[in-house]
């Protein structure tokens, strides 16, 4: 499977359908997740041409809690499916990021808990951990998404991390021989629009 973080489509109706619920879900062709950093000379935006695909996810409440737990929850977004702009910024990138020996990022979602400030409603925010896998090296951290619904089983779902690339043992490329030195810090951007269909549930 092909969708960053696109697990987090599920998040606003299980947190609000209750326990036990598997869903399918498909992404808008729309949709976008971008890497974005800045060098010494200017900013950067490097943007995934991957397919959306339809995908499924079994989440559980656990009674007495407002956190949603889930089991097998690993999705993957090629390496290589990251379009700079630039041919020579391709190369550089993808081999910074080891698409070689690991072609994926890969995120596996652990809970997701609604903000005390955030009810149930037609928008909302949501705190999510999850562990983040790049360059083979694995990484658990916490994002908040933002979520608004569209319609009764579609949501537009946003947010970013920041992410420092040493933290996954990863040298900044050196574009130009040297002379383009990219920063350290990245942030990952998406954006996605989504359809949801509850199949299951306890």
């Amino acid at each position: 499977m092909r969708i960053l973080l696109a697990i987090l489509v599920l998040v606003p109706l299980c947190v609000f359908g209750g326990s036990g619920n598997y869903y399918s879900y498909s992404v808008n062709p729309k949709s976008k997740v971008a890497l974005t950093g800045t060098t010494n000379v200017n900013s950067y935006e490097c943007v995934s041409n991957d397919s959306f695909t339809r995908g499924y996810l079994l989440a559980d409440l656990l009674p007495g809690s407002n956190a949603i737990y889930f089991s097998e929850a690993t999705l993957g977004l090629r390496v290589e499916s990251f379009d700079c702009g630039n041919r020579l910024m391709n190369r550089d990138f993808h081999n910074a990021l080891g698409a070689a020996i690991n072609p994926f990022i890969k995120i596996e979602l652990i809970e997701a808990r609604a903000l005390a400030n955030s009810m149930p409603g037609d928008y909302g925010k949501i705190r999510i951990q999850l562990s983040l896998v790049v360059n083979g090296v694995s990484k658990q951290t916490d994002m908040i998404v933002d979520f608004s619904n569209i319609n009764n089983s579609s949501y537009t779902i946003s947010g970013s991390i920041n992410l420092r690339l040493s933290d996954f043992k990863i040298d900044p490329p050196s574009p130009a021989l040297g002379l383009v030195k990219v920063r350290d810090q990245v942030t990952i951007n998406f954006n996605l629009q989504v359809e949801t269909i509850l199949i299951t549930h306890k």
